[in-house]
């Protein structure tokens, strides 16, 4: 009996965590549940930072917001959707590289030409977004919005999230509520996604530079080799 023991000991050690082992698989555990469930609370609270704008702003004779020279050599307008995970990506990674090196050297006049088509919510959002070119804060908001997409019409984009963002970049919350909440832009909007289709926009992000239609997202240096060219070309 005590050969026999002596050869399932071993096994039995193998077969089962000591216990310090089991302590650190139940800590593995237990750290990883809690990484995963403060990844989803990241996730779901609001960009915690917010674009600094530090150019000329404001809106066009019809409505639209822009950045920039209103005189500039180069017009670009761009076509896009909230809630287009593509026009996000062109957000943060086209963009701002756009601003640095054209717009705020005064060599770019830049509008947002609002093309809401996927859904209630990018129209929803759009309309927000107007209110918040109302007071200013266009550009703000737009950074925010498009930095806390989650899916396409799944209740992200509802009113009190919108209203939550108008906070997070310094709006006046009443009167960002008041006009939302009362439809004023919605005409304005539903009318934008017309003038849009009307002009051959199809998808988004599309954008016109100096009426020239460039289609979707490429490469930040495809746009800064096509804005040079232009630049090169003398008035």
């Amino acid at each position: 009996g005590e050969g026999l023991m002596s050869k399932r000991d071993p096994k039995a050690i193998r077969a089962s965590p000591s216990p310090p082992l089991l302590a650190l698989l139940i800590a593995a555990v237990v750290l990883g549940v809690a990484a995963l469930i403060g990844y989803q609370l990241w996730t779901s609270r609001p960009g915690a930072t917010v674009a600094a704008v530090d150019y000329p702003t404001g809106l066009t004779p019809d409505g639209y917001p822009y950045k920039g020279n209103s005189k500039a050599k180069i017009i670009i307008e761009e076509y896009s959707d909230f809630q287009c995970p593509v026009c996000a990506r062109y957000t943060r990674e086209v963009a701002p590289r756009l601003d640095e090196k054209y717009v705020k050297a005064g060599k770019v006049y830049y509008i947002f030409r609002y093309f809401p088509f996927l859904g209630p919510e990018s129209f929803r959002a759009a309309e927000a977004a107007a209110c918040a070119a109302e007071q200013g804060k266009f550009w703000e908001y737009e950074h925010m919005v498009f930095a806390n997409q989650r899916g396409e019409n799944l209740g992200w984009f509802s009113d009190d999230r919108l209203i939550g963002f108008a906070t997070r970049v310094g709006l006046d919350r009443g009167a960002f509520e008041r006009c939302l909440l009362s439809g004023k832009y919605r005409d304005f909007i539903r009318s934008a996604a017309d003038a849009g289709r009307q002009r051959g926009v199809r998808a988004t992000p599309t954008l016109f530079i100096n009426g020239e239609k460039i289609e979707g997202l490429y490469d930040v240096t495809f746009y800064e080799t096509y804005i040079d060219t232009l630049l090169r070309q003398g008035p």
